[in-house]
């Protein structure tokens, strides 16, 4: 699977036991979804318990809103410079950017 949709084969594949994802976004929008956390901290109020994700190439940074329960709405938060690799979460729930161009971390705080 790519996402919701089959790749090998390109249709008419077997989702048997498959957990799809919730969402997913196309290749004008980024190339590879690099998982992240719902937020805890409180830093950023705005985002306290919506999950954080990204892209690896667009510096794209989205978040995850459910509601009602099992819909889920996608809305970009930011674009970042960096390549992305990963998130982190510290002990207060804030969360980090991982630069995988040059290895910096940075945290995500509100504008």
């Amino acid at each position: 699977m790519e996402g919701d949709h089959c790749f090998n084969p390109p249709t008419g594949c077997d989702e048997s036991g498959l957990i799809l994802p919730i969402t997913e976004y196309d290749h004008t929008l980024g190339t590879a979804v690099i998982g992240g956390y719902v937020y805890k901290g409180s830093a950023i109020p705005a985002l306290l318990d919506l999950y954080v994700f990204g892209d690896l190439s667009s510096g794209n940074i989205w978040y995850l809103r459910e509601g009602p329960p099992g819909t889920f709405t996608q809305k970009l938060l930011m674009n970042s410079p960096e390549t992305l690799s990963s998130f982190g979460q510290d002990t207060a729930g804030e969360l980090y950017l991982v630069n995988y161009g040059n290895g910096s971390i940075s945290r995500l705080v509100a504008q």
